[in-house]
C-alpha cells in the first residue's frame, strides 16, 4: 500500500497536470470504487480542481465549490492522467471539460474515491502530518504519554500521527536506534526528538527518490520509485546491517513483519 512518499510524489504530479482543470462528467464502471460515506461521483460535476495535494496516505483533490476529492490508493490504485486509451482495470474516469481523463484504475478494486464537504482531515479521521510544525518532540511527547502499546504499532496507526506505514516506521525506527517493541509511552525526551528527525529525515530521502516500489506502487507515468534500494532493514530479514554488518531481524507486531538491527537498535 502506498505510503506518505509515494502518495506525496503522486500528487505532485498530477497538480502539474490536472490543476484548473473543470470536471463535465463522472463514469464508475464499478460504483464500489466510490465511497458511500462521502456524496456520489455526480458532485464532483462541473467542478473545478484548484489544488492537488496530500493528507497522510490521500491524494487529495481541492475543488473550486469547497467541497474535496480524497481518494485512497489503497494496494493497486492508479491514477492516470490523459491515457491514450482506457487503462486495463479502470474503476472510475474523470472526464474534463477539455476533453482529456483521469482515470483511477484498481485491479484489486480496493481503492475509494471518497467526496467529502468540510474539512476533510477531520471528515478522513486522521492524526497529524510528520512535517506538521506544530509536531514538536513536546508535542509527540504528549501523544505518547501513557501509550504501553509497541512504538512500531503505535506509528502504523493513522490516528496519531498520518501516513507512515509499515517500510517508513520500519526504517524511520532504525534511523532514530529505537528498539520498534520498545513501549511508546517509554521512550525519553531524547529518543522522542530524534524519532522526530529521522521520521522526516527518511521520509524526505523517499520523497526525493519518488518512494518504494516493494509492492505494486507505481507513480502517475507507471515508473517504479527508487528508494527500495536504500532501504536500510525493510525486507532485509538474514542480511547484514549496513551500519554494523549484525544481521537483520524480523518479527511480527500486530500482524505486520517488523525488520530491525538487534545491535543499532536498542
Amino acid at each position: 500500500m502506498p505510503e506518505l512518499p509515494e502518495v506525496e510524489t503522486i500528487a505532485r504530479d498530477l497538480a502539474t497536470k490536472i490543476t484548473g482543470r473543470r470536471i463535465s462528467s463522472v463514469r464508475a464502471a464499478f460504483a464500489g470504487s466510490i465511497d458511500p460515506r462521502g456524496l456520489p461521483g455526480t458532485a464532483l460535476e462541473g467542478d473545478s480542481i484548484v489544488r492537488v495535494g496530500r493528507i497522510g496516505k490521500y491524494v487529495v483533490l481541492s475543488l473550486a465549490s469547497g467541497r474535496t476529492l480524497a481518494i485512497h490508493l489503497r494496494m493497486t490504485g492508479r491514477l492516470i492522467v490523459d491515457p491514450p486509451q482506457k487503462p486495463a482495470y479502470t474503476r472510475v474516469t474523470l472526464h474534463f471539460a477539455d476533453g482529456g481523463t483521469l482515470a483511477f484504475a484498481d485491479a484489486r478494486k480496493f481503492g475509494r474515491l471518497r467526496i467529502l464537504e468540510g474539512d476533510p482531515r477531520h471528515a478522513l479521521g486522521v492524526g497529524i502530518d510528520p512535517f506538521d510544525r506544530a509536531l514538536t518532540p513536546r508535542r509527540l511527547g504528549e501523544l505518547l504519554r501513557g501509550r504501553k502499546t509497541p512504538i512500531k504499532v503505535w506509528l502504523l496507526d493513522q490516528r496519531h500521527v498520518s501516513g507512515i506505514g509499515n517500510i517508513y516506521a520500519c526504517e524511520a525506527l532504525f534511523d532514530a536506534g529505537i528498539r520498534p517493541r520498545r513501549a511508546a509511552g517509554r521512550l525519553n525526551a531524547r529518543q522522542r526528538a530524534q524519532l522526530l528527525r529521522s521520521l522526516r529525515r527518511v521520509l524526505r530521502k523517499a520523497i526525493s527518490h519518488r518512494g518504494s516500489s516493494v509492492d505494486d506502487y507505481v507513480d502517475t507515468e507507471g515508473k517504479q520509485g527508487g528508494f527500495q534500494k536504500r532501504l536500510t532493514v525493510y525486507g532485509r530479514r538474514g542480511m547484514p546491517c549496513r551500519r554494523c554488518k549484525a544481521t537483520i531481524r524480523r518479527i511480527v507486531l500486530a500482524q505486520r513483519g517488523t525488520f530491525f538491527c538487534p545491535v543499532c537498535q536498542q
